[in-house]
This record gives C-alpha cells, structure tokens and sequence, in this order.
C-alpha cells in the first residue's frame, strides 16, 4: 500500500532509517570528514583496491563561488577520503552540455585533485551505454557515461540549488551531468525531465552523495550575474540518495512533499523521503536552514510586471511546469494583472485581475468558492494556459 510520497509499512514491520548528516564551518576539509564521519565513514563503501568516480556538479562552468558549480575543494576532500579508505584509482567526471566557459574550471579542479593522484575525465570523450530500466516511471531505457556504469564505486558531489523545472537540483538530478547531450535536449522537448532522472538513477543508484552546500541559488540556465546566491557553508552527506534530496529540500526551504521526483524515487526503492523515517546527525534542519533560497515561482514573480503565479502547496506538476511556461513569456504589453493560482491550499482571489486556477488541486468547486477560469489537468495542461496568457497580450 503507497501513502503519501512513500510505502505504508506491514504490522509490525519498523522501516530501517537513512541517516543524513549536516554540518557548517568554513574549513572544507573539517566539515567533509566531520560529514562523513556522522554517518559511518567513506569505508563504509569503499574497499581497497576499489575504481572511485566522483561525480561533482560543473554544469555552465562558472565559480563555485555562484553556488551552481562544485567547489574544487570539496571534490579534494571527498577524494582524499576515497584513497585513505583504500581506493586505487579515483577519477573526477563531468559531460558538459554545450561548448562554454567550462575549460578554466576543469583545469582548475584538475590542478586541485592531481597532486593526490586523482584524474580528471570527461564524459563526452568517452562511450554512453543503453541500459534497459525495470519499472521505470517512463523510460523503460536510458544512456549513461561508461565511466558512472562500470566504476566500482560512484559518489555523488552535487551542490545544493533549486531548479526551475523539477523543484531541486541536488543529489537525483545531479545524474543529467552523465548522459549525452541530445539526451538532455530530448528530455526536455518531451517535458520528461522528472521522469528521466529518477529513471537514471534505477539505471546506476549512487552509492554516497556529498552535497557542497556552502552557496546555495536557483539553477536557471547560463547566465553571468547570480543575485540569489546565499551562504550557508553547509556540508550534506548520506549514503541514500533520496533522503539526502529530501533533507536538502527542507534545508533551503522547499517542501519534499511538492517533488514528484521523490516520490517516484520511493516508490522504487532508491530511498527514503519521509523525514519521519531520516535520521539527521549534526546539525538539526532548522539549524541549518537560514532563509530559503529562491524557487523557481519567486523568480518568475520577480522578473515579471503583471504575471504573478500564487503557489498555495503545488506540487512540481503545476509549479514546476507552469514556472518554466512563464519564464519564456514576456508580460510588458499585457492590459491587466494576471494571478496563476495552483496548489490545494488556493484561496478565493481577493481584488481587481484576471485569475487562473490551474490543475486538479484547485479546481473550482461549489465547497471552496474559487472563481476563476479553469485550467484542468494532473499535471496542468501548459498549452491551454499559454494559450490564455497570449491571449491577454503575453508574447
């Protein structure tokens, strides 16, 4: 029986717990092994003689000092780790997904790592390998970097962001960083991207995740000025891909609850993303939490002058998707003020505008006295409401 975003347990039966980690400072190296010596130590998966990749978060290439790039330090320690444990070969891999300025940044951790004997790779120099998935949520098959296949032991090193489409970038969808770049662009023509990437990761599960939290921002595209980025000097760790989603989620105040992809990613047995059943060491979320970092709707609202999109608890089929909609919108022209409500706490819209509920969570019934045009769908339907928004001078 599923409840919620996870399963319901028998009689009887006590679910083991994941275990997650926080921890703040400023030295690198002193929260990486404090990090992971909460939740057990990098022994716990890595033997001697064992292959390493480590797969950070390098994205458009700019600073880590952006919050959307790994930072090179944080890749040195988790290394290190990795040979003190008794690896034999530890290698840093990266797939750019288009040409840009991301040759100073690999040189850079390469310079960084190499004096440990650590090596550098990228992903697109090497062969992508179908995989068949078992019970996927979409794609019953997915291409993934060699390397993530055939290492003995994969640690993920993503940084700690939210996303515009899928609601968080961290541990799960850090994978979009090993596939091949047409795979990215179809994904994302199909709309699928939250499917793909719970599907990637039934295709190879990681075995620890280490997430650089000392900046955090929203992941947006390419872009040169990051006016959302925060300071946290966090360092998140668990050998469960899910709860370290679900705790990173609460850290920079997004609710896991509204993820689909955790939910899916539960239901298929890669995690834990009830926080019932998370052990967090370290510090507690509320002490790590200091504000929460821009979501995607914020962005949107702050970018636009009559559009206003009203998050009442959506989940990403509606936020996600709607945000992303709205994003590639211009509102200048338009006449009067727009209101996209979404989400089962929508309530009736107070003042002059036009109001759009969006999706089966706020449909009007005769019980809540929503008023407004209806936009039906689980998830939305997006070509009915950009229809709408054109419509009112949106272009």
């Amino acid at each position: 029986m599923v409840t919620g975003l996870g399963f319901g347990l028998e009689m009887g039966k006590e679910r083991k717990k994941a275990i997650v980690s926080i921890v703040r400072g400023q030295d690198m190296k002193d929260k990486v092994d404090r990090a992971l010596n909460l939740i057990g130590g990098m022994g716990k998966v890595v033997k001697k003689g064992d292959k390493v990749l480590l797969k950070p978060n390098l994205v458009d290439g700019a600073p880590a000092e952006t919050g959307e790039t790994t930072h090179p330090e944080l890749i040195r320690a988790v290394a290190e780790q990795a040979f003190l444990a008794g690896a034999k070969e530890v290698y840093v891999g990266e797939g750019e997904s288009y040409d840009g300025p991301r040759a100073a940044l690999y040189k850079l951790i390469e310079k960084t790592v190499a004096p440990i004997g650590a090596k550098v790779i990228n992903f697109n120099d090497e062969p992508f390998l179908e995989i068949p998935i078992s019970n996927p949520v979409y794609f019953d098959k997915v291409r993934l970097a060699k390397a993530v296949l055939e290492c003995d032991v994969l640690v993920n090193l993503p940084t700690l962001k939210t996303h515009g489409r899928v609601g968080i970038t961290v541990s799960i969808k850090n994978y979009y960083g090993a596939i091949p770049r047409e795979d990215k662009g179809k994904y994302h023509r199909l709309d699928r991207v939250e499917e793909a990437i719970v599907d990637l990761n039934l295709a190879r599960k990681s075995d620890l995740t280490v997430v650089d939290g000392t900046y955090s921002t929203i992941h947006w595209g390419p872009r040169e000025e990051f006016p959302e980025t925060h300071r946290l000097d966090l360092v998140i760790a668990g050998f469960d891909p899910v709860a370290v989603d679900t705790v990173s989620a609460k850290v920079i105040g997004v609710e896991p609850r509204t993820l689909r992809f955790l939910a899916w990613a539960e239901k298929r047995g890669l995690g834990i993303a009830q926080l019932e059943d998370i052990e967090v060491r370290g510090l507690s979320i509320e002490e790590a939490f200091r504000r929460a970092t821009t979501t995607a709707i914020e962005y949107d609202n702050l970018r636009h002058r009559h559009i206003r999109l009203i998050d009442c608890g959506a989940c990403t089929g509606c936020s996600g998707r709607i945000a992303a909609l709205v994003f590639g919108l211009k509102d200048e022209e338009m006449k009067e003020d727009v209101y996209v409500y979404m989400g089962p706490q929508a309530k009736p819209h107070k003042g002059p505008g036009k109001v759009f509920l969006c999706g089966r969570c706020a449909a009007p019934t005769f019980y809540n006295e929503l008023e407004g045009t209806y936009i039906p769908g689980c998830p939305v339907n997006l070509e009915r409401l950009e229809k709408e928004l054109r419509a009112l001078g949106a272009s």
